[in-house]
């Protein structure tokens, strides 16, 4: 008995010190001896409904097309969120030579290769594009070289309060121990139960088309800026474009000879855009008489896939949606490689 005491004081030590430490917390993930939470999708890991169980599939398949001859190499630059993150998107999908990944809420110090053709591609989620936008990119930094800086990290009393904060431990410990499959089986049970007898979900998603869709509950929380259903004003969109602007012009003063916006679209606007009163955020912005980029639009093509576009479990795109974005792109960088470093027009 005196074994299993201390045996059990032991464990729940280890439990205990890998909970409040995202250093541990990463390298026990690293060895996979717990899983991040997200192996079956995002909107799964939120609502534990067995019905949108998807496992995640790696998207592998593409190949893109070749490139236009050119004397110039091709380095291409993108500032994005979780569509374009490592591990989704990489060089190995676009006909260039170099590629440097920042996400939004990151810094990239930059010194452009004037040699080059720089291309700048400016990729957003719908529902996170009205906050970016409310100024110009502020992401590069002009320096006398190219290289990465986080966003600063709370001093040491301020990690330690983050590490103890009871949200981020229990996301923690709920990843350490109920995200394998023996207990989502049993959260699933429970969550059907829920949703079937009291017509109950958790409140971070949203049940559209008579339950047979499931988005984030962001894209639908009308009251919210991240809702496509939220109002916006020809002023503010006036104010986006005007600062889209401002941020390619900035972007030529670094050396960059074009820049490309990309806004992908909310899950619900293309499974559900009739939730509510959409606002077309989207189209409102590409079809601005005064916008001096080009763009990549995608939402009438995921409209016509459908449920093909994105997965059941999760607000990202399948691998088929992914290839369509990637195809759009390849094009467009071709074709300003043809057009050989123009200024955008």
């Amino acid at each position: 008995m005196k074994f299993l005491k201390y045996l059990f004081l032991i464990l729940g030590c280890i439990i205990w010190a890998i909970s409040v430490s995202p250093p541990l917390f990463r390298l026990v993930g690293n060895w996979h001896l717990v899983h991040d939470g997200y192996q079956y999708g995002d909107l799964f890991r939120l609502s534990t409904l067995s019905e949108f169980r998807d496992p995640r599939i790696q998207c592998e398949g593409y190949t893109p097309p070749a490139r236009v001859p050119t004397d110039k190499k091709i380095h291409l630059y993108i500032i994005g969120d979780s569509f374009t993150e490592k591990g989704r998107v990489g060089k190995k999908d676009f006909p260039v030579d170099h590629y440097t990944y920042v996400k939004w809420s990151d810094f990239l110090h930059i010194k452009t290769d004037t040699s080059e053709l720089n291309v700048l591609l400016l990729e957003s989620v719908e529902r996170h594009f009205r906050q970016k936008m409310v100024s110009r990119v502020n992401v590069l930094i002009p320096d006398t070289a190219t290289f990465e800086t986080k966003f600063e990290s709370p001093r040491l009393l301020g990690q330690l309060d983050d590490a103890l904060k009871a949200s981020f431990t229990a996301d923690r410990l709920d990843g350490l121990l109920f995200q394998n499959d023996l207990f989502l089986t049993l959260k699933s049970w429970k969550a059907d139960f829920n949703q079937k007898v009291f017509d109950k979900v958790s409140t971070k998603v949203t049940l559209v088309n008579n339950d047979q869709d499931m988005v984030y509950y962001m894209d639908t929380d009308t009251p919210n800026v991240t809702s496509a259903f939220s109002e916006v004003s020809n002023t503010e969109i006036d104010t986006i474009v005007m600062n889209l602007n401002q941020s390619r012009e900035f972007a030529d003063s670094l050396g960059f000879d074009h820049v490309i916006l990309s806004i992908i679209p909310n899950k619900v606007s293309v499974v559900s855009p009739d939730y509510g009163h959409y606002n077309q955020l989207i189209e409102r912005v590409y079809a601005h008489p005064k916008l001096q980029i080009p763009h990549i639009d995608v939402l009438s093509d995921f409209r016509k896939m459908g449920r093909h576009s994105y997965q059941k479990g999760d607000s990202h795109w399948t691998c088929d949606g992914q290839y369509l974005w990637l195809n759009k792109v390849n094009a467009l960088i071709n074709k300003l490689i043809i057009e050989n470093g123009k200024p955008n027009s």
